[in-house]
């Protein structure tokens, strides 16, 4: 019940920091550019973040079950 409370509050925050930079930037990575609103990308890499943790907790748990 802890976990999924801190994740709610966790995932406000970044939504409302989201949103209150909803300016357009220009993201370079290696030979890629992007132009977008903050918003979209903040939001993005936190998704992102979500299923890479979600992924890798998966892992651990079926690696101990073996």
């Amino acid at each position: 019940m802890i976990r999924l409370l801190i994740g709610i509050v966790l995932g406000a925050v970044v939504i409302i920091f989201a949103v209150q930079n909803t300016e357009t930037v220009t993201y370079n990575f290696l030979a890629w550019s992007v132009t977008s609103p903050r918003a979209i990308i903040v939001i993005g890499v936190f998704i992102f973040g979500l299923l890479t943790g979600w992924l890798v907790t998966g892992l651990g748990r079926l690696g101990r079950r073996k």
